[in-house]
């Protein structure tokens, strides 16, 4: 480095520091006292230097370059490369100023109050070879370390204005370590490089019984940067063999406390900790370009926060934003003119943040948690882009990134206490394994595999409280990638990729109240949604090929839990849980050229979950709004071929589940354990449709989804008033474009075999006592569409094969494809006592009726004789359908007095002797009369009576099927299980004659329930 460009520098720092500390340039040969107190404000910057092993090619002379080894900085310079700092050193002016202090009256006015803020920016260059019409080469094996402590500890107890900490450390390391530049020449380097970098330390404070005392704000900050590895050639041959590792940490617990105190020991930690990398590409333009490397890297920065209110006023609260996440463009190949190669092997680690712990028991304003995660782990690898050359890519990627922690929090016997509010997003965004060529060829090949999570469980209380307690959160899981695509024209292209993922946002939310007034309530809106793209080609007489294979796991929160015993407006559960995959994968396309693409896809999403809640002796407390979404949107298996030939080959396994079951209490209740909810489901499904216009395109899928949203629901009332309550609305949608094929003088074939599951809702069960109690009422929504396997020739041949399995379950049917069916109106079967003015027909509680009313029911007698007989000539008989003549004639030549059948346990006999009579005498009179249709309920069958005469003796009976009018289900018994006494009764005889010939079918959606 040239002394005029070092003097600048240090002119440059020394200036900043003036003016921002009105301090200079502190001595090697101070005298420091590590044990001495904190200075009131401490801040600098340190920038430690180290060039070394680096080579330079010129037409004139091949150089290397001077070794450098300095540090530039504003504050205490220890050594060349600060190593093992001790305990951090004030500027000499300040440190000056407060011993001046010492023993004056104004030697309290800092009271402990600590301002420190340390930057440190360790530079690496080594092993770089860089060729300018010359030739260069490189072989470095290059270590760089340095470390600040920043630990601090103070203490505000029993003052005002005392103990408070502001604090940033942050490290910054830079590494540019086995780079070849080659322009003109031949540049070649082989290096091994280590850079670490540390910070940070552990906070400590309080602010007990004081008034503005013991609070902290924090940056902790370890962002890295990578540049290593690379290989740039320009009319020239780069060759790069890089191994390279950056480690960078700003650790440390943050400990305070603001008991007995007012606006104190709250804490405020910024986490930051992502690592920026761009690490073994190859750039070749009209030359070549060859990487090969490993690079590894970590960044760790915070740790847990602990912290109390305990009783306090606004004391004890965190809020604490965090951001985690690789950064990196790794294993990237471009060709122009020439020939680009990159292999590499990458693994990242990034952690920010930690674990909350405080309380705000007995207190106002206190203990609350605000959280706001961030992961966000980035990576552009493994890709190979041409332009009239050659670009070829191999690359593996490994990355975690977690951001947050767990939190746990008390609000007991306080106000405005101990409440949670998190919004936590963790995404990955990657694009991977993808080429994309003009008149070249370009090959992307990447394994990745990436976890990217954002906090975890959250815990609070309100116990006795007003307020307290509540937990709000949006936690959302997001990954977006692009990856195993291949675009080509006039040229060859390739991707391919093998992609695993998690990705996770936030876990259980978990509060408890007993005796609190709007305490303990969840509020959460988990998001869990999947735009992927991968495993796509689509080519301009060009060939394209794809092979993808993809398992993401996409996580959005958790089980739900709130307790509001003997409480009001507690205890309350709102959930808006969603589900959205948007994937398309394993598509074709080609306008003259060939194609064939094969992706595999496991996808498993879950928004949300069972949610869990009691209001027991409360008021509006334990209730339930649940409004889960779940789809399953995806596109897949397609081609579509113009003068060309594609084969795309497709197996998809997908669940997206929002939701899940909902249980609450509201025994001794009012308005308390009711159950609201919406539970939409919806598949559009389009697999393995093809198109061919003077080509040849093949389909060839296997599909299996599973879209789940909300699930069972279940409460109880009993002794309670207006509580036990539930009101569903289940909408299950399913629209299906599958498995056609459009020729046009071309071959389209597919192959495509299909199962779907969607299910809206489940089950409800509830039962209690009280005024306007445990009813009742579900109002389904069910729509099915699908054109599949369509064949549409226009001079071409178009095959269509396949299978398909699709079930739809939408609230408490159950069924395929029930949308395809008319449902008529049925009656309700939780109705508390038998029809009164304004209610219409049931039987719940029928077993506990009195005998005598049961008795003047029709469903366990029969008709007298004198009944039947007073019927004679009444009945419409000649418009009843004719019987076949074998079934007509009923047997009275002969005589009846010696047959006893018995049908159903029907005791004929006595009917047939009153039938007789009314016949008229004489053989030709026998078979004047047609066959009456009559129908009995099903008597239990009597041991002792005769069996059956032969089928031929008697007309059929109309037994099956429930009756009805217009859609209107009499027998609302019908098909019900054993699960209650109410559901066992016989069905109703109300088959008669005249209303046989009504169709029960109807235009009417169905409703039912209790009201």
């Amino acid at each position: 480095m040239q002394t005029w460009a070092k003097r600048g520098i240090q002119s440059a720092f020394v200036t900043g520091g003036l003016l921002m500390l009105g301090t200079g340039i502190a001595s090697a040969q101070e005298n420091v006292n590590p044990d001495a107190a904190p200075p009131a404000v401490d801040a600098g910057v340190s920038v430690p230097v180290l060039v070394d092993q680096n080579n330079l090619g010129t037409p004139v002379r091949n150089l290397n370059v001077p070794k450098i080894d300095r540090t530039i900085s504003t504050d205490r310079v220890t050594s060349a490369v600060p190593t093992r700092t001790a305990a951090p050193v004030a500027h000499p002016l300040i440190r000056q100023a407060g011993e001046r202090l010492q023993g004056t009256a104004l030697q309290g006015l800092v009271r402990g109050n600590t301002v420190q803020a340390h930057v440190d920016v360790p530079i690496h260059i080594c092993g770089n070879a860089i060729a300018v019409l010359g030739d260069a080469a490189a072989a470095g094996d290059c270590v760089q370390e340095s470390h600040r402590d920043g630990s601090i500890t103070t203490d505000g107890t029993g003052q005002a204005l005392a103990g408070n900490i502001v604090a940033v450390n942050h490290v910054l390391p830079v590494q540019l370590t086995g780079n070849a530049i080659a322009a003109g020449g031949n540049a070649a380097t082989d290096t091994t490089a280590s850079q670490v970098a540390t910070t940070g330390g552990d906070l400590a404070t309080s602010g007990d019984k004081g008034a503005i005392s013991g609070n902290v704000v924090a940056e902790q900050g370890a962002t890295p940067v990578q540049l290593t590895g690379n290989g740039v050639g320009a009319a020239g041959i780069a060759d790069a063999k890089s191994t390279a590792d950056t480690f960078a940490s700003s650790n440390g617990d943050i400990d305070t406390s603001g008991d007995n105190g007012s606006i104190s020991g709250n804490a405020v930690p910024i986490p930051l900790a992502p690592l920026f990398e761009v690490n073994g590409n190859a750039v070749a333009g009209a030359a070549n370009a060859t990487t090969d490397s490993v690079q590894t890297g970590a960044a760790y920065a915070g740790g847990a926060t602990r912290t109390s209110g305990d009783p306090a006023t606004l004391c004890g609260n965190i809020a604490e934003p965090a951001l985690a996440g690789p950064i990196t463009v790794d294993d990237n190949a471009a060709a122009a003119g020439g020939n680009a190669t990159a292999i590499s092997e990458t693994s990242n680690e990034s952690t920010a943040g930690g674990q909350k712990n405080t309380n705000g028991t007995g207190s106002t304003g206190s203990g609350n948690v605000a959280g706001a995660p961030i992961s966000l782990p980035v990576a552009a690898g493994g890709n190979g882009a041409s332009l009239v050359g050659n670009a070829l890519t191999d690359h593996e990627n490994e990355a975690t990134s977690v951001a947050g922690g767990e939190t746990y929090t008390l609000g007991d016997k306080s106000v405005l206490s101990g409440n949670i509010v998190d919004a936590p997003p963790a995404t990955a965004v990657d694009a991977c394994g993808n080429g994309a060529t003009v008149v070249g060829q370009a090959t992307g090949t990447c394994e990745n595999d990436v976890t990217s999570v954002t906090n975890g469980y959250q815990g609070t209380v309100g116990n006795d409280s007003v307020g307290s307690g509540n937990l709000v959160q949006a936690p959302v899981a997001a990954p977006a990638e692009v990856y195993g695509l291949a675009g080509a024209a006039g040229g060859q292209a390739t991707g391919s990729a093998d992609e695993t993922k998690e990705v996770r946002s936030s876990g259980q939310p978990n509060t408890q109240d007993d005796n609190g007034t709007v305490s303990s309530n969840v509020v959460t809106a988990p998001t869990a949604v999947a735009p992927q793209v991968f495993g796509d080609t689509a080519g301009l007489v060009g060939n394209t090929t794809s092979e993808t294979s993809n398992d993401t796991s996409v996580i959005a929160g958790d089980d739900p839990k709130a307790y509001g015993k003997k409480s009001s407006v507690s205890g309350n559960i709102v959930q808006v849980p969603t589900s959205t995959p948007a994937q398309v994968f394993g598509d074709g396309a080609t306008l003259v050229g060939n194609n064939t693409t094969d992706s595999e896809n496991a996808t498993d999403m879950q928004a949300g979950g069972d949610a869990l809640t009691t209001g027991e002796k409360g008021s509006v407390a334990g209730n339930v709004v649940s409004a889960p979404v779940a789809t399953g949107t995806q596109v897949l298996g397609w081609s579509v071929g113009g003068a060309g030939n594609v084969d795309s080959e497709a197996t998809n396994d997908l669940d997206s589940v929002a939701g899940g079951d909902v249980t609450s209490n509201g025994d001794n209740g009012s308005v308390s354990g009711n159950l609201i909810g919406a539970q939409p489901a919806v598949l559009p499904a389009v697999p393995g449709n093809t198109v061919s216009a003077a080509g040849i395109t093949n389909s060839d899928v296997v599909s299996d989804t599973n879209v789940v949203s909300g699930g069972d629901s279940t409460s109880q009332a009993e002794d309670a008033s207006v509580s036990g309550n539930l009101i569903h609305v289940p909408a299950n949608a399913v629209a299906g474009v599958y498995a056609d094929a459009v020729a046009a003088a071309g071959n389209a074939t597919t192959t495509t075999d299909k199962v779907s599951h969607t299910e809206a809702g489940g089950e409800m069960l509830t039962e209690g006592s009280g005024p306007l109690t445990a009813r009742e009422m579900t109002v389904p929504v069910e729509a099915a569409a699908k054109v599949a396997r369509v064949p549409v020739e226009v001079v071409g041949q178009a095959t269509t094969l396949g299978t398909s399995d699709d079930t739809q379950l939408t609230g408490e049917d159950e069924g395929t494809l029930r949308a395809a069916k008319l449902k008529g109106i049925e009656l309700p079967k939780g109705v508390d006592s038998l029809m009164k003015a304004n209610e219409v027909p049931a039987f719940h509680g029928i077993d506990q009726l009195p005998v005598s009313s049961i008795d003047q029911l029709p469903v366990n007698s029969l008709p007298s004789v004198d009944g039947i007989t007073a019927l004679a000539g009444q009945l419409p008989t000649p418009a009843l359908p004719g019987v076949a003549q074998e079934r007509s004639n009923l047997p009275v030549n002969g005589g009846t007095a010696g047959i006893t059948p018995n049908v159903q346990g029907l005791p004929l006999a006595e009917v047939l002797a009153t039938a007789q009579s009314l016949l008229p005498t004489g053989a030709a009179a026998e078979r004047s009369l047609p066959s009456l249709p009559v129908t009995a309920p099903a008597l239990p069958l009597l041991p002792a009576l005769p069996a059956l005469p032969t089928e031929r003796s008697l007309p059929a009976l109309p037994l099956d099927g429930p009756a009805s009018i217009s859609g209107l289900n009499l027998n609302p018994t019908q098909g019900l299980g054993d699960k209650a006494a109410e559901r066992s009764l016989p069905q109703l005889p109300v088959s008669a004659p005249a209303m046989a010939l009504i169709d029960p079918a109807n235009v009417f959606e169905r409703v039912t329930g209790s009201l």
